[in-house]
């Protein structure tokens, strides 16, 4: 599918399935706002992305903010693991390289990583706080952004390592809009 590109870090292991005309792999070494200006560079030079799939992991604690205490129960919400610095509430501004002023580069944005719309008790309006963060990324992007509560499931495996299957979304999904950053739920079939 030529408007759709995947961003993979490979410490979520395994290969990208192969929908995508461009893969874009990162890991801990390679910094995120290299790889924020390269993929709005690669969009740009398609004329725009109808599609940008994001593999890799959600950070997930169990932590309660606001009690300031651990819960026992890990939750997501605490932002992706790509590139060095990862992106969080703290950095998400970065991808407003992808909403330039002449226009968006990217259509819609689909999250495969653990919990990265949840929250847990006590987290709410916190820098744990899944959908602020996933409402966040759409309007710095200018990009629909589609992302699950719940951990995720896939496989991969084998020697060499097999394609990632995705399967099923585990849990609610939910469209965050580029124009309020609220979420609504969504459903948006198989993975990929």
């Amino acid at each position: 599918m030529p408007g759709r590109m995947i961003w993979h870090d490979k410490r979520l292991s395994g290969d990208p399935p192969r929908i995508a005309p461009n893969t874009y792999q990162v890991d801990k070494d390679v910094e995120i706002d290299h790889a924020v200006g390269w993929i709005a560079h690669y969009a740009a030079s398609q004329g725009g992305l109808d599609e940008l799939l994001v593999m890799c992991h959600g950070f997930e604690a169990d932590w309660d903010l606001h009690a300031q205490q651990s819960t026992g129960t890990q939750v997501g919400g605490f932002g992706l693991q790509v590139c060095k610095q990862g992106i969080t509430l703290f950095n998400v501004n970065k991808v407003r390289a992808w909403n330039p002023p002449t226009g968006r580069l990217i259509a819609r944005i689909t999250i495969y990583a653990c919990g990265s719309a949840g929250v847990g008790v006590g987290n709410t309006g916190t820098y744990a706080d899944g959908p602020r963060f996933m409402g966040e990324f759409a309007i710095n992007s200018g990009s629909f952004v589609v992302a699950g509560r719940d951990p995720q499931v896939y496989t991969s495996g084998g020697v060499p390592p097999q394609a990632i299957d995705f399967g099923q979304w585990e849990g609610p999904v939910y469209l965050f809009d580029p124009a309020t950053g609220v979420g609504a739920p969504f459903s948006p079939g198989p993975m990929v």
